[in-house]
Parts: structure tokens; sequence; C-alpha cells
């Protein structure tokens, strides 16, 4: 039998079909991270982008914003001297966190229309940039305006926000600190020179000066140069050989005061202010200084009138006369925390009148006690040189006398101007 040669078709198509069918399982199962295909005939070549500061990292964020330190900041800026108007814009920034640069635009009148001192400040106007912390934006430009006076003034735009106040001619000066300077700090702005001398007219001061005395002797002096576009120069005199020259810069104040010994008579001169001549005045709601009330007291013994004054701590010294109507005056001082004493026989018909700092208003009489002996002792009994009352009319008259001691006693007001109780 003959048999027919094997044709190699079939086992190279089963072959290749299970290749095909390895390849399209690999391609299904391979990992994200595989290897991109290859671009297609058409693609372009990409072109990178130019890196910028807004530009997007590869995770989408936006990158964090350079700084700058505040003494490698560089700035540009305008400058009005006559107008009073300046900006500054910071080109480099932001400054770093922690980082600040203050400036300062001030306006000044002055003697001349060029540079001349003694100069005194009208206005100013202070800023300052200031750190950022990072992703932040910072301000980038200030601006600033001052008051220019209608007559001579300078007028300079500074870094920092020290000023100079009055500008003599011992005192500091600007010098490199202002913007636009050719080196130092005021190099780190570019524009034009940021300083201003020019006006027209002399500048005038307007002094005004207020007084008020106050309840111990002194006097304050107010010394006001309130609308004046100068400064004000103030010469003060006083008692005692007291002067003093007080110089008041324009829209200023200064106060003085004066001792009581130095205020009974003051004057006051300054250029264009009519001169002031004066002194200490009391003001009338001066309250006169607290003093305590003493304590005066009387009482009638058997045999004497006697009177007690306590003067308490806070008193004032107390001298009063006491005065009967029969026999010498007695006189009595009592200081201020003392008590003093004053007494007299007792007799029928004794009066005492009280005068001096203390004042009775009128006689006080002595009285017998009911539970005195009927014999003997000064004031015994109603008739001088008879026999003692006894029986019914002795009892009468006791009781008459209980009743004029649970009346009361005689009263009178203590001090200078005034009458003061005394109390039985």
């Amino acid at each position: 039998m003959i048999r027919p040669q094997l044709s190699l078709r079939r086992p190279l198509a089963v072959t290749a079909a299970a290749l095909a069918g390895l390849a399209t399982v690999l391609a299904c199962t391979a990992p994200a991270s595989a290897s991109p295909a290859s671009p297609s005939p058409t693609a372009t070549t990409a072109v990178s982008p130019t890196p910028s500061a807004t530009a997007t990292t590869p995770s989408g964020e936006q990158p964090t914003p350079s700084c700058v330190a505040a003494a490698d900041a560089r700035y540009t800026h305008t400058f009005d001297g006559p107008a009073g108007r300046a900006s500054i814009t910071l080109t480099n920034g932001p400054l770093c966190r922690g980082e600040e640069q203050e400036l300062a635009l001030v306006s000044y009148v002055t003697p001349s229309a060029k540079f001349a001192v003694p100069q005194y400040v009208l206005d100013k106007s202070i800023k300052k940039f200031t750190g950022v912390a990072p992703g932040e934006l910072g301000v980038a430009t200030l601006d600033f305006a001052v008051e220019v006076p209608n007559c001579y003034t300078q007028v300079d735009f500074v870094f920092g926000s020290k000023l100079i106040d009055p500008l003599t001619d011992t005192s500091d000066r600007y010098g490199d600190r202002k913007v636009g300077s050719p080196s130092g700090i005021g190099a780190r702005s570019t524009g034009p020179r940021a300083w201003f001398n020019g006006g027209s007219g002399t500048c005038s001061a307007a002094p005004e000066v207020i007084v008020e005395s106050d309840c111990d002797g002194n006097v304050e002096l107010t010394l006001v140069n309130r609308s004046g576009n100068a400064a004000a120069t103030f010469t003060i005199t006083g008692s005692g050989g007291f002067t003093e020259k007080v110089t008041v810069p324009l829209r200023k104040i200064e106060k003085r005061k004066l001792s009581a010994g130095e205020a009974q008579e003051i004057t006051v001169t300054a250029a264009g202010m009519k001169d002031f001549t004066g002194g200490w005045q009391k003001p009338e709601d001066c309250q006169q200084p607290g003093v305590g009330t003493p304590d005066a007291s009387y009482e009638s013994s058997c045999d004497k009138m006697i009177f007690r004054i306590s003067n308490p701590e806070d008193g004032t010294p107390l001298t009063s006369v006491f005065t009967p109507n029969k026999g010498e005056p007695k006189k009595l001082t009592v200081e201020p925390g003392r008590t003093g004493t004053v007494s007299f026989p007792a007799r029928k018909g004794l009066t005492v009148t009280v005068t001096g700092d203390l004042d009775s208003g009128g006689p006080l009489k002595w009285e017998q006690p009911k539970d005195c002996p009927s014999t003997g002792g000064g004031g015994g009994g109603d008739q001088e040189g008879g026999l003692p009352v006894t029986g019914a009319a002795a009892g009468a008259i006791a009781a008459g006398a209980a009743t004029l001691l649970a009346a009361g006693a005689v009263l009178f007001v203590v001090a200078r101007r005034r009458r003061i109780r005394f109390t039985v």
C-alpha cells in the first residue's frame, strides 16, 4: 500500500494558533507598569515646557514661592516732595517670615527754601514690609502721604522709622538712609532722589498760654503752639528769681509747673502772643482741710463748777477765756490730742461765760446738786448767812433741783466761727 507523504502545513497551523493564544493571555495579564506601546508613525516629538515660578509639580501642587531677607531686598520707588507723596515696591520679594523693613515719609518746617536748621516735624507716615510664611503672599507696594506746610519746608523719604525732631546743627542726619541715595541702604531702591527742600514764605508760630492754679499754691502753665507752622519759644519768669525758656514745636503742647514760692508773680512772653502777667489765685472749689470737733462739757458739784475740753488728734489748738460773774477770769489752751480743765468755787448765783476759740454764747449757771449736804459747803442753803432750810421746804427745793437737772444743761458751740454744745 502506498502511503501519501505527511504535510507540514497542519502542525505549523496548530503551533501558530497556540502561540497566538499564549500572546493573547500574556497581553491581558500584563501589569499596568509595563512599557508603553511604541508611538504610532503619525505622533510628533513632545517639547518640554520652560520652567516658571507658577508651574505645577508632577503631583499638580503649586510650588512654594521663594522669599528674600530684608538685607537682600530690592525696590523701585516714586517721590513727589512738594505734594508730600511717595510709594515703594518690593521687586524680589516677598520677605521671608520674621523679616521686616520699615520706611517713613516725613515733612518739616524750615527757616529757608534751602537746607537750614532748626527744622521741626510737621507730619509723618510710617509703614513696613513684613515677612510671610511659605505659601503666603506679601504686600508688594506701600504708599505714603504727609501734610506739607505752606511755608519753607523739607520732605524726606527714608529707610527705617527713627525720625529726627528737631533737626539741628548738632543732631543726627538721615544720610544714606534716604531712599534713592547713591550708596548705603538707600541705594537698594531704584528711582528719583527722595528728598526735597523748597516752599515759600517764612513759617510763623501761634503761641498761647493757659494758666491753672491748684489749692496748694502751685500754678501749672500749658504752653500751646496750636495752629502755627513754626516752633514757638516761651520765656517764663516767676517769684524768687525763677526763669526758663521753653521751645514748643508747631502743633505741640508743653507743660511747666511752678511751686508756691515761684508762682506768686508770673510773666510769660512769646513772639506773636500778648504777654501774660499774673500769679496764683485760689480756685473756688478748694475744700478746707477736715478738722476734728472738740468735746466740751461742764458739771456742777457741791463745791465746784468744772469745765472740761477734749481736743481730738486732728483738731487745731484751742484757746478760750472763762470769765466768772465775780472773781478773776481764767485762760485755757488745749493742744490737739489733749484734754484741759478749768474750775471755779461753787457759790450761789455763780455764772461763767466762755469766749475765744470756744464760745458759750452767754453765761453758764452753776446748779447745786440735790444730794449736797444741807450745812456747810460753798453753796449750801438759799440764804446767805442764815440757817439751813429743813423740813418740807427743803424737800421742795430738792425736788425743784432734780427737775432742773433732768431738763439738761446749757449748750454752746465749739470752733472759731460756731458755738459748741457744753454737756453737763
